[in-house]
Parts: C-alpha cells; sequence; structure tokens
C-alpha cells in the first residue's frame, strides 16, 4: 500500500507541477503576443495562485493521480481531460467574481485567449510527459533485459495442448511467457517445463496477479475438454480488467467490406474477439471524440436550443429523456436524448421502438426521430467519455440479458465504447426484434475485431450519407 502510495504522491506533485508550468507558458505567450501589458507582475501572481489552487482541486475530482499502470494510457486521458476541464471551470469563476479587477488586473481583452493557451497545454504536457515516461521506461526495458521486446504472457491451463503451446513459443519472437495460469488451487507453486503455475480465484486476485508478475496478455490453447468449462468465466475477467486475450488462430482473416454468409460462420465460430485497433490508436480516437464533441456542442447549441424549447411548448412534459444502458467495462451509465415519445411511453414496461407510426411518438418527436435530431444530446455523452461516435449501439440491461441467453459473445463489446453510430445501425438498421438484435451483434463482433481509424471514417461518412438522403435506421 504505501509503495502504491508513493506512486500516487509522484504522480499528484508531477501533474501539479505540469499544470503551473503550463500556465507560465501561457502568461509568456501572452506577453509575447501582447507586448507590454499593464500590472503584468500582478497578473502572473493572481494567475499562478489560481492554477496552483484549480488544478489541486482538479485532480483530485478526477481521481488523474489514481491511474498508476503503464497499461492504462488511455484511461489517463480521460482523467486528465476532466482534470483540465474543472480548471478551466475555477478559473471562469474567478473571472466571474471579479477578482482580476479587484487588484486592478484589466485582464477582460485577453483572458479568452489566455485562458485558452493554459488549458490546451494542461491537457497536452501532461499526457507527453506520461507517454515520454512509459518510452523511456519501455526503452530501459530493452537495454536491461534481452526478453523485454516480446510481450508478457501466461498461458492458461496445465493440459498437453497448453503445455505443447510454450513449447511452440519458446522460440517465438514475439512472446515471452512467464508462466501457466491456472484456476485450480491445487495447482499452487507446481512446475511445469521450469514454469511456475500461477492461481487465481476470482477477478480481484487475477488483477493483483498481473500487477505482481507485469503480463499483458492470456494465450489459450485449443480446446481441451478439463479446463473448457472455466474459460468463458476467465475470458470475462480478462475483459473487465483490461487484459488482452488471444486463442490459437482458427480461421483466416477476412477483409474489409460488407459481411457474407461464410464471413458471418467464421465470426460465429471465432471464441474470443479482441479489439483491433492499436494502443495509439485508441488513445488518439479518445482525443478526437473529445474535441469533436466539444466543438459540435458548441456549434450546434442554436440547434439544441431550438429542439429544447419545441419540446416543451408541444407537451410542457421534460425535453431531455435519459435512459440507462450499459457500457464499456458493463458498466452502465444515463444516455441523453431528446424526448420524443409521451411521457408514459413505457408505464407497460420496456418497449422497442416500432418505427415512424409508434403511436407514442409526439408531433415534435416524430420530426426530431426522421431527421435524428433526437440523439444530439448523445454529444454530451461522447464528450465525457461513456461513448465514441463510433462504436456498437448501447442497449439495456433487460435486453441485454436476453441476448446473452441465446449468444453469451456480447460480452466482447465491453472492451469498447459503445457508439452514436456504428457499422450495424448502416448493415442492419434499426432493431425491433430479438433476431435483429443477434444479427446486429454479429456486425458488431466484426467491427470490434477489424475496428481502424480507417474503419470508424467510413462509417461516419455513409452515415452524414444516409442522414442527408433520409435513410431510416
Amino acid at each position: 500500500m504505501n509503495r502504491r502510495f508513493a506512486h500516487n504522491i509522484s504522480i499528484f506533485l508531477l501533474d501539479l507541477i505540469l499544470s503551473v508550468i503550463s500556465s507560465v507558458f501561457a502568461l509568456l505567450v501572452l506577453r509575447v503576443i501582447y507586448g507590454e501589458i499593464l500590472y503584468f507582475n500582478r497578473l502572473c501572481t493572481i494567475w499562478l495562485l489560481t492554477s496552483l489552487l484549480a488544478t489541486v482541486a482538479g485532480i483530485l475530482i478526477s481521481g488523474s493521480f489514481r491511474v498508476v499502470v503503464r497499461h492504462s494510457t488511455l484511461k489517463s486521458v480521460n482523467k486528465i481531460i476532466v482534470s483540465t476541464l474543472c480548471k478551466g471551470l475555477l478559473f471562469l469563476a474567478v473571472w466571474l467574481l471579479g477578482t482580476f479587477h479587484h487588484f486592478e488586473v484589466p485582464v477582460s481583452n485577453y483572458f479568452w485567449i489566455l485562458l485558452l493557451l493554459d488549458l490546451m497545454l494542461s491537457f497536452i504536457l501532461p499526457l507527453l510527459t506520461r507517454l515520454l515516461i512509459i518510452n523511456a521506461y519501455d526503452s530501459f526495458r530493452r537495454d536491461y533485459a534481452e526478453e523485454v521486446k516480446k510481450v508478457p504472457v501466461v498461458v492458461y491451463g496445465t493440459s498437453n495442448k497448453a503445455v505443447a503451446m510454450v513449447t511452440r513459443l519458446s522460440t517465438s519472437p514475439n512472446y515471452n511467457v512467464i508462466g501457466f495460469l491456472s484456476p485450480l488451487k491445487a495447482n499452487s507453486g507446481l512446475i511445469i517445463h521450469d514454469l511456475p503455475v500461477y492461481t487465481y480465484s476470482d477477478e480481484a486476485s487475477l488483477a493483483d496477479l498481473r500487477n505482481r508478475l507485469g503480463f499483458e496478455c492470456v494465450l489459450f490453447a485449443d480446446h481441451d475438454a478439463a479446463e473448457a468449462a472455466r474459460k468463458d468465466e476467465l475470458s470475462l475477467m480478462c475483459v473487465h480488467s483490461g487484459i488482452h486475450v488471444l486463442n490459437t488462430p482458427r480461421i483466416a482473416e477476412t477483409h474489409f467490406g460488407s459481411l457474407s454468409g461464410e464471413a458471418l460462420k467464421a465470426v460465429s465460430n471465432q471464441e474470443m474477439i479482441l479489439d483491433g485497433m492499436s494502443s495509439f490508436g485508441r488513445i488518439t480516437k479518445r482525443i478526437a471524440d473529445c474535441a469533436l464533441s466539444g466543438l459540435l456542442l458548441i456549434v450546434f447549441s442554436p440547434l439544441i436550443l431550438i429542439c429544447f424549447l419545441a419540446i416543451k411548448l408541444d407537451d410542457k412534459g421534460p425535453a431531455i429523456y435519459k435512459q440507462e444502458r450499459i457500457g464499456r467495462f458493463g458498466r452502465p451509465f444515463n444516455i441523453y436524448k431528446f424526448r420524443s415519445m409521451r411521457t408514459d411511453a413505457e408505464a407497460a414496461g420496456p418497449a422497442l421502438y416500432s418505427g415512424d407510426d409508434d403511436p407514442r411518438l409526439t408531433k415534435v418527436g416524430k420530426f426530431l426521430r426522421v431527421h435524428h435530431l433526437d440523439e444530439l444530446p448523445q454529444l454530451w455523452n461522447v464528450f465525457m467519455g461513456d461513448m465514441s461516435f463510433i462504436g456498437w449501439r448501447p442497449e439495456r440491461k433487460f435486453y441485454i440479458d436476453q441476448i446473452m441467453e441465446q449468444d453469451p459473445r456480447y460480452y466482447y463489446l465491453y472492451q469498447i465504447r459503445p457508439g452514436v453510430t456504428s457499422y450495424a445501425t448502416l448493415k442492419n438498421g434499426y432493431t425491433d426484434t430479438m433476431e435483429k438484435m443477434l444479427r446486429r451483434l454479429e456486425f458488431d463482433l466484426y467491427y470490434l475485431r477489424h475496428r481502424s481509424w480507417w474503419f470508424d471514417i467510413k462509417i461516419l461518412f455513409q452515415t452524414f450519407v444516409s442522414i442527408v438522403f433520409g435513410k431510416k435506421f
């Protein structure tokens, strides 16, 4: 615990120093732009003190200093974004309270430029610093040991097939097998082929084992009847803990495009489907999602206000409708939409939307649905990190439970964020039956395995074209 606390303190101090440095740079850039500034020294003092207090508050609120695992860079991005936004809000509060003018500092003419510079640097510097530290750490390990170029992995099970896999991987340039993983306590302490057997009992013990040993992936051999029963349970634990899972390849890679019958069958036979996007791709995707959603919230704010007023004037009910959906890592979140149905639309229980003729639609709601304007509040979900622009459409637990009864592979989708639009939406349309939901799952799993920046751009473009030409989905 003390060691982990020390790591937290180190990260806290590092982020605090970098944030204050960002404020110093912002002030220097402002000085270069405007030249001589009246009471500049006084401005620097007030600005830096506010930056110090705002940064401490932002770090504590976001909990960014608690992200100490080198594999959690993507999570760090979200935490840094929240911390930076908190800092910006406190600066706004100080400005609105007239603190600067109280000390005779005329900051009105350049406050927004200074604030924008400060926040940009406060996000970029900590992020780049963490990436540089990770790269430096990796470089040190590469110089320190020959094996560090290989991905540290454990092999599940102690069957003959698992041992055979370890034998094959002993000459692999990609994997460094550090041991076997077993759910059986009786196997604890065993040594097989000079490799120890590590045991786990639940998700917490698995995560602790990963942090202690540093393995990044669990490898599964082919089916083995003696150990297959616990395999799906472990796969789910790995998905929740952010541990990669790889199976012995069984099918040839399919090319990007429409799913043919053979491709669908191949996906159905795949036991474990992993996120096809690289770590760098996931980081840049989250940054792009946050930047674009923030920009669109500003650009579309007049339209959002018009939709809000139209709904309120139509039936006096609440304009924003929120509903619990299941998102990344299987965690629930509230999805936001403009209300398009009567307030008692689900008084009799959960019911799927049945199309433009659904009697529960309000007059304004029908217009919003047809033109997809009811989805605008989801920009906030994207900005906050609950969703992405492209992903799998989030569903209610009520329907997820029914889907999983027929196809438990649904939990593989929990590796990534759900999206405002999806590949499945384009190909499968709106899902109002269980058959369509299962069909949608096939497309979502295909997207999960093959997703990339190019794939996302293509989906986004096709969605835009579909909306422009009035396609209903």
